[in-house]
């Protein structure tokens, strides 16, 4: 009879085991599905943002002829580099740049002022503070927005392909972004 309740015992934990295990399972398929139906749900709204971006290309924000620059092969004892983008207001309002930020530490920017006068350095977030810009682009007026990278920030395990970004946005919202790229050497 000990026996008999022994296995009993046995197989109800079993049992139970098997409950919990597949309890388990179900749960991580629901989070697997809510995390993948999470990201299916961002795609349609970045397209909508996409779509609204072009419509208001012809409205009142910045603009860059050139968004993209590749270093090429770049020496970590060389230090910093740097690269010049151009942004515009081919608007019919002034427009006020708020904020400029970069998406690693390893990189600032500045602001070239009308007067020659650099406004700056604008960071990554979370690594110092980082100013509100607040410049004024007057309609029809240029700026120059400097883009500093420096090789050596990540020390010896920074060698290799980098891709970094930086933003800027008015004050309506309206976005810009530029990417340098280069391969870091010794």
């Amino acid at each position: 009879m000990t026996v008999a309740r022994h296995d009993f015992a046995k197989s109800k934990i079993m049992k139970n085991k098997k409950i919990i295990a597949g309890i388990f399972i179900i749960v991580g398929l629901f989070g697997l599905l809510y995390l993948t139906g999470k990201n299916k749900v961002s795609n349609p709204q970045n397209e909508i943002v996409k779509v609204n971006s072009q419509q208001e290309n012809a409205g009142n924000k910045l603009i860059a002829s050139e968004k993209l620059y590749d270093f090429g092969a770049i020496s970590m004892k060389d230090g910093l580099v740097r690269k010049v983008f151009k942004v515009s207001n081919p608007g019919e309002q002034d427009i006020n740049l708020e904020k400029i930020s970069t998406s690693c530490m390893c990189t600032v920017v500045y602001i070239i002022e009308q007067d020659g006068n650099k406004k700056g350095p604008y960071g990554m977030p979370g690594h110092g503070i980082v100013p509100k810009a607040n410049e004024i682009i007057k309609i029809g007026e240029m700026r120059d927005i400097e883009v500093v990278y420096d090789p050596n920030a990540h020390g010896p395990a920074g060698v290799g392909m980098i891709n970094r970004l930086v933003y800027l946005e008015d004050s309506n919202g309206n976005k810009l972004q530029f990417e340098i790229k280069a391969n870091v050497t010794p």
